[in-house]
C-alpha cells in the first residue's frame, strides 16, 4: 500500500511539473511571438556588409544574450532519453526559445540606439549548468545564447 501512495505521489508531482511548465512555456512562446511582431520594422540579416547604410550615421555593435532553464520534467525526460537514446525534442524547443529571446534583446537594443537595420548577426551558445563538462553533476539544464550584430540605419 505504501509502494502505491509513493508511486502516486511521485506521479503527481510529474504531472505538476508537467503542467506548470507547459504553462511557463506557453506564456513565454506568446510573448516572443507578440514581442517580434513589434520588431517587424527592424531589417535583420546575416551579410558582413550593410546594405543601403546612412554614412552619416556610424554603425555600432549591438547585443542580446538570455539564458533560459528547463524544468523539472523536461530535465527528466531528457535523462530518459540519454538511457534510451535520440533526439531531445523538448530540449530542443529551449534552445530555440533561447536563440529567439536573444534575438529579440538585441533587435530591442538597436532600436533603442536608434537604428533601424542589423547586419552580421551571430550566435554563440554555452552550457551554463556545466552538465555537458561534468557528467557526473547532477544539475538542472540551461540553455544559453548570446547574439550580436552590427547595427546601422538605413538611407531614408
Amino acid at each position: 500500500m505504501e509502494n502505491i501512495i509513493g508511486l502516486g505521489i511521485g506521479a503527481g508531482l510529474l504531472l505538476l511539473g508537467y503542467l506548470v511548465g507547459h504553462l511557463r512555456e506557453k506564456s513565454h512562446l506568446e510573448s516572443l511571438a507578440r514581442r517580434e511582431a513589434l520588431m517587424l520594422g527592424i531589417r535583420l540579416d546575416t551579410c558582413r556588409v550593410p546594405r543601403g547604410a546612412d554614412p552619416s550615421v556610424p554603425a555600432a555593435l549591438v547585443t542580446g544574450e538570455a539564458v533560459i532553464a528547463s524544468d523539472t520534467f523536461k530535465t527528466w525526460t531528457a535523462s530518459l532519453r540519454n538511457i534510451f537514446g535520440g533526439e531531445a525534442h523538448n530540449m530542443t524547443r529551449l534552445f530555440q526559445r533561447a536563440r529567439r529571446e536573444a534575438t529579440l534583446r538585441l533587435l530591442e537594443s538597436a532600436q533603442t540606439a536608434g537604428f533601424d537595420a542589423v547586419c552580421n548577426l551571430r550566435y554563440d551558445g554555452a552550457d551554463v549548468g556545466g552538465s555537458a563538462v561534468m557528467p557526473q553533476k547532477k544539475s538542472q539544464v540551461m540553455a544559453c545564447c548570446a547574439a550580436t550584430g552590427t547595427a546601422y540605419r538605413r538611407q531614408a
